[in-house]
């Protein structure tokens, strides 16, 4: 076990600050984690082909380490949230396909252990701040049943006026169960879903600003802005960090950005910086998000003693201007948002720790987000019980040698249509589909799932096999041609879903 580590930071705004203090002996940790931000959108991926420029981020990773390999469990938002937070796949809970609406019951039951958890017995403040999106525990107005949880999606143009009646239904005064308070943090800041869907800010089990209906019926809060809430989110963790520092006590910070999601507007200062609209430019918030932060830490005098983590929590949305333009979002790899192919989960993912993590590094083994849970564990010198994390793994001898022997050689991942995808070194079987498993109409050649897929332990007759070291960009489907191997990797993923785990 590594005994000696620093913070984790998977962060992406904070304002500058002078902090004098030192933290404890324990590493603080910070996870940053940016919403929608394609592996291709860090310059430093894609040094020559790529659009959107992100010098913090490229200096980030030159005093860091860059894992080229890294994956979300799902190529959408909630499952990778509940993943990253509790080292488990999603589709071990009951949302097997696409993300939790508006007033979506809990999805992370308060006796998992968490992230926050984990650390908080090992004496850490815990914090988290940004969007949630992992269902929360409305209380309904006196008389009405509360029986408007739901873990299915609404779509179409009734999917605002079904969220105005919900909303009608709840009691939003009231202190809400089941959020981040119940899962270890101590302290949370942020929106339920991202800043659109339930248009509210929430400070610990209460909203804090009496919330107003909106033209469409939806309650809305009015001091909520959609090109403001990030820089609101890195002052909150600032105020946090200070106030941890003072009392000597070590620090675990969650900050889940809405950027470069569409849900946010770019700040003024940035629209039409990027030169390829909108999510170009949103994409420079979360740069300089990133700035702050490193700023922050360096300026505090305690960034020897803090891990930081930046990634995202899955590929970038399709956009056909972004490609006119000459910026493919996903870099090289096939795919977007939603998709079962790589640039659905693949994702960037840099470590930053000066003086432990070896700088201007380059690591190309398989990495999963479920691992973060156990590697942050392991760090703050925390055990957990067998049952918990059962698809991640410590991975935090990486994190220390870009030359260390990689510790995954296989991954389950999943498409918002809950298409599951299974890769065992060089190999990757995509089940139930020749399509992509998402909502993007790419051609005609290539068409999207319209309709949610049945999840269903069978597994089908159809599908794609690649072989990743020959095609790294999921060319060349060898389905028909490698059915000895299909057998093999869909056993392995069988034993998965079976047995309740994918790690020992």
């Amino acid at each position: 076990m590594i005994k000696t580590f620093s913070t984790i930071i998977l962060f992406a705004a904070i304002g500058a600050g002078i902090l004098q203090a030192e933290t404890g002996t324990k590493p603080n940790i910070i996870v940053i984690l940016a919403d929608d931000l394609g592996w291709g959108d860090v310059s430093c991926n894609v040094p020559e082909k790529g659009k959107v420029i992100t010098p913090a981020i490229d200096k980030f990773a030159s005093e860091g380490m860059r894992f080229t390999n890294a994956h979300a469990p799902h190529s959408v938002c909630t499952p990778t949230r509940y993943s990253l937070l509790t080292g488990r796949y999603c589709w071990r809970t009951y949302v097997r396909e696409g993300v939790l609406p508006g007033y979506a019951k809990p999805l992370i039951p308060p006796t998992r252990v968490t992230i926050a958890s984990a650390l908080k017995g090992q004496g850490y403040a815990t914090a988290a701040f940004g969007k949630w999106h992992i269902g929360l525990g409305w209380k309904p107005k006196e008389g009405d049943p509360g029986d408007y949880h739901f873990g299915s999606q609404i779509h179409g143009p009734g999917a605002n006026a079904a969220l105005v009646s919900l909303s009608e239904r709840v009691d939003h005064t009231a202190s809400i169960e089941g959020g981040p308070l119940a899962l270890g943090f101590d302290t949370f800041f942020g929106t339920p879903s991202n800043c659109t869907r339930i248009p509210v800010f929430m400070r610990g089990n209460q909203i804090i600003n009496e919330p107003m209906p909106d033209k469409t019926g939806l309650i809305r809060d009015p001091t909520l802005f959609r090109d403001t809430v990030d820089d609101l989110y890195v002052v909150e963790t600032k105020k946090f960090i200070e106030t941890a520092v003072e009392k000597n006590e070590p620090f675990f910070v969650y900050l889940a950005l809405n950027a470069a999601h569409g849900a946010v507007l770019p700040p003024k200062r940035f629209v039409g910086k990027s030169g390829i609209g909108p999510r170009g430019d949103r994409c420079l918030w979360v740069d300089e998000s990133v700035d702050k932060i490193s700023r922050f830490l360096d300026g505090a005098g305690i960034s020897e003693n803090t891990l930081v983590v930046f990634t995202s929590d899955n590929g970038p949305k399709f956009t056909k201007k972004e490609l006119a333009d000459g910026h493919d979002a996903s870099g090289p790899f096939r795919g977007y948002k939603t998709d079962a192919w790589d640039g659905g989960s693949r994702v960037p993912f840099i470590v930053r720790w000066p003086g432990k993590v070896p700088a201007n590094e380059v690591n190309d083994n398989l990495m999963s987000l479920t691992d973060l849970m156990p590697t942050a564990a392991s760090i703050a010198g925390a055990s957990l019980p067998e049952w918990a994390a059962e698809d991640g793994i410590d991975q935090s001898a990486q994190f220390l040698d870009a030359n260390a022997e990689p510790v995954r050689h296989s991954m389950i991942t999943q498409s918002y249509t809950g298409i599951l995808s299974i890769r065992r070194d060089n190999w990757k079987l995509i089940f139930d589909t020749l399509s992509s498993g998402g909502f993007y109409k790419y051609s005609d050649a290539v068409e999207s799932t319209s309709v949610m897929a049945p999840w269903r332990m069978d597994l089908s007759q159809t599908g794609q096999l690649y072989n990743l070291a020959e095609d790294p960009y999921e060319q060349t489907n060898l389905y028909e041609e490698k059915p000895a191997k299909v057998t093999a990797l869909t056993e392995e993923i069988q034993k998965a879903i079976n047995s309740g785990r994918s790690e020992p």
